[in-house]
């Protein structure tokens, strides 16, 4: 009897799950904070073992810094400050992992959808994009390149793993996973969606990505609410990086066609990206709403939980948001500026 009495209570104090299920608004400004530092943080770990072996191997820094082998290592700061953030965070702040909603139950035409939406933003945004960064080069500004080589398939292997795969899953589950989710529970879908996307393209801190990041962000976020699962979101984003990757290696060794931006080629520009937008609403509007969403689904068990309070009132108050997209911008600035060599820096 006493002993059934303890237990009982022991097993009140500390359930045997306690995880919450969910991320609130709280967590999307500590995640974005943290996935704007964690690269940076690895980066300076790397950079002070690389003084460390430098002095071993009598070498300079600048020297190892140049190497592609460091190049091949600076392509894992991003993944791994990323996973680690992911992971630590879950365990830091006692969420379940089923909170991202990773859950790769799709319909098997929502994952023709993904390789479909990939190739509307492609080819339907790039042209744009190739005219915007045309006229960033005319005003002075130093457009980046691949940062591994494309010499050979190997090579391009290489550059998929590095920039495609692992970029895919990490940044989703903190952009779509974490960030998104959390203004969800306080802003509702559509404000979640584009907040978010703004949120992904200051991240990348160039003003060259900033727009095909922020369109790429928006379909992303809207395919992850419209499938449920954060499964399409990944895919998404490795499609678009690996189809850039393979066309800048065909583009590198078969040749590719210059363009020449005039005033007709800016009215093609613009309607290539309407054509775009029409398409997103087609599928929206007659996939989704007509196909998916016929009938609203029960539950699964692996569906994260809604806050247990959905009035923004009741809602923590999103200071360190704030902060973090502050730093961001900042951070997104000094890069632009930089860009355009309004700072220079002395070997």
């Amino acid at each position: 009897m006493m002993y059934t009495f303890f237990m009982s209570k022991k097993e009140t104090k500390n359930p045997p799950y306690s995880k919450r299920n969910y991320y609130d608004i709280s967590d999307t400004g500590i995640a974005y904070f943290g996935a704007i530092v964690a690269p940076y943080v690895i980066m300076i770990v790397a950079i002070i073992l690389m003084g460390i072996l430098s002095s071993q191997l009598s070498q300079s820094v600048s020297d190892m810094g140049g190497s592609l082998a460091y190049t091949i290592v600076a392509c894992f700061f991003a993944p791994i400050g990323y996973a680690a953030l992911f992971f630590g965070f879950n365990k830091k702040r006692n969420i379940s992992f089923k909170a991202a909603n990773l859950r790769f139950k799709m319909k098997t035409w929502d994952f023709v959808m993904c390789f479909v939406v990939v190739l509307i933003c492609l080819f339907g945004l790039q042209y744009f994009i190739g005219g915007f960064n045309h006229l960033l080069e005319m005003g002075g500004y130093e457009l980046s390149e691949v940062a591994l080589p494309l010499d050979n398939v190997g090579w391009l292997i290489l550059a998929i793993l590095l920039m495609a795969v692992l970029p895919a899953i990490f940044e989703e589950f903190i952009f779509r996973g974490i960030i998104m989710n959390g203004l969800r529970s306080k802003m509702g879908d559509v404000c979640a969606i584009f907040i978010s996307a703004a949120m992904f393209a200051f991240a990348h801190g160039s003003i060259e990505q900033l727009l095909y990041q922020f369109a790429l962000g928006v379909v992303i976020a809207w395919m992850v609410i419209r499938t449920g699962s954060l499964a399409s979101g990944i895919l998404i984003h490795f499609l678009n990086n690996a189809i850039v990757l393979v066309l800048s290696y065909i583009s590198l060794h078969y040749g590719g066609v210059e363009m020449v931006y005039n005033a007709w080629q800016w009215v093609v520009c613009v309607a290539l990206v309407l054509v775009a937008a029409v398409l997103v609403f087609v599928i929206e509007k007659f996939y989704f709403k007509h196909k998916n969403r016929e009938l609203e689904p029960e539950k699964e068990e692996d569906e994260p939980d809604k806050p247990e309070s959905t009035d923004p009132k009741k809602q923590p108050y999103p200071i360190m948001l704030w902060f973090a997209m502050g730093v961001a911008v900042v951070l997104f600035l000094f890069n632009t500026l930089s860009g355009f060599g309004v700072f220079s820096f002395a070997a």
